[in-house]
């Protein structure tokens, strides 16, 4: 079983990326591309505020309200009430949810819980309070011109995913997004060394990567032809 201090410094990692994420976009943006940062915060919370509360509601042992069947619609509903709302607020209450998370994470321990492909209280966690705001984190970072900040951000996620021993659902996952890092800089023999590992921590990742178009590179390359095929 994971322990939960090493699930703890991965959050805490996360943490702080945010604050940096935060304090920058409060100095330098204007007009950014795709979704403000104050409205990314604001999603991320909410994600955060719904896990936390079912967390909670473990802890005392009553039942725990399912996320929504169709988060696609349900966030496309949900961000309309948080525009508007000011970046250190969205920040300060993601902030105050992601501890609330890691509190009752460390008191509860990893036990059986669903929470979409997440199976365990650590996947869902991991899940909802690192690897979802981190591609956020990265998404809005390319699109907004820093390629290489953006790739670390993917590359600092599987670090941290390594060190804190995460399930094969995480691990997999940033793993795998550490092979596009390696794509996007040139490197597609360990690209597809970094796929072969993630994979076979995830073999739904296969389809994945056959499909998928950042990969288009590595597509005439015989070692990524036979890890698909």
């Amino acid at each position: 079983m994971d322990e939960p201090h090493e699930i703890g410094r991965a959050l805490d990692a996360e943490l702080a990326a945010e604050r940096e994420f935060v304090a920058d976009a409060r100095q330098t943006e204007h007009a950014p591309k795709g979704w403000p940062a104050a409205l990314l915060m604001f999603h991320v919370s909410m994600w955060r505020e719904r896990l936390r509360n079912a967390l909670n509601d473990i802890s005392e042992g009553r039942p725990y309200a399912p996320p929504p069947d169709n988060a696609d619609e349900f966030n496309d509903g949900e961000l309309a009430n948080g525009i508007g709302t000011p970046l250190a607020d969205a920040a300060a209450r993601s902030e105050t949810l992601h501890q609330e998370i890691a509190s009752l994470y460390e008191a509860l321990g990893e036990r059986p819980f669903t929470w979409y492909s997440a199976k365990t209280t650590t996947e869902a966690v991991l899940r909802v309070s690192y690897m979802h705001p981190r591609i956020h984190l990265y998404e809005y970072v390319n699109e907004n011109g820093d390629t290489p900040r953006a790739l670390r951000l993917l590359e600092d996620a599987a670090v941290d995913m390594r060190g804190a021993n995460a399930p094969p659902l995480i691990l997999g996952a940033a793993i795998y997004n550490m092979a596009l890092v390696r794509v996007a800089q040139g490197k597609p023999q360990e690209a597809v060394k970094l796929l072969e590992e993630a994979i076979a921590l995830r073999s739904d990742l296969k389809a994945a990567a056959a499909a998928d178009d950042d990969l288009a590179s590595l597509h005439e390359d015989a070692g990524f032809q036979e890890l698909i095929g």
